[in-house]
C-alpha cells in the first residue's frame, strides 16, 4: 500500500500546474521502489545499500543500470546542487522506470 501511495504522490507531483514538482516526483518514485525492495527482503536498508546487497535480484547488467538510476536520483532529486534539478522529461523517465522495477520485484517476490 505504501509503494502504491508513493507512486500516486509522484504522479500528482508531475501533474501540478503550472509548475510540476519534478524533484518530488523523483523522490516519491524512488520511495515506492524502496518500499517494494524492503518488503520483499525484510530489509531496513536504504535503496542504495539494498541494491548493493541484492544485485542478484536483477539480471546482469541490469543490476548496474538500477544502481546508476539510484545514483542519478540521488544527485538530481535528493542532494541537489544549484541549477542541477532534473527536467520534466527526466522525472517522467525515472518515475516510469521505478514503477516498472517495483512491479518486476513484486512479481519476482510472488514467484519465489
Amino acid at each position: 500500500m505504501t509503494a502504491s501511495k508513493e507512486l500516486h504522490e509522484a504522479i500528482l507531483d508531475l501533474s501540478r500546474r503550472p509548475n510540476p514538482d519534478v524533484t518530488g516526483a523523483i523522490q516519491h518514485g524512488m520511495a515506492s521502489l524502496e518500499c517494494v525492495a524492503r518488503d520483499l527482503t525484510g530489509s531496513k536498508d536504504t535503496l542504495g545499500a539494498w541494491i548493493g546487497k541484492n544485485r542478484s535480484m536483477f539480471p546482469p547488467p541490469l543490476d548496474k543500470a538500477v544502481e546508476s538510476i539510484w545514483g542519478y536520483t540521488s544527485n538530481h532529486a535528493r542532494h541537489l546542487k544549484e541549477s542541477e534539478e532534473a527536467s520534466l522529461e527526466e522525472a517522467e523517465l525515472i518515475l516510469g522506470v521505478c514503477a516498472t522495477l517495483g512491479s518486476y520485484l513484486a512479481n519476482k517476490g510472488r514467484a519465489a
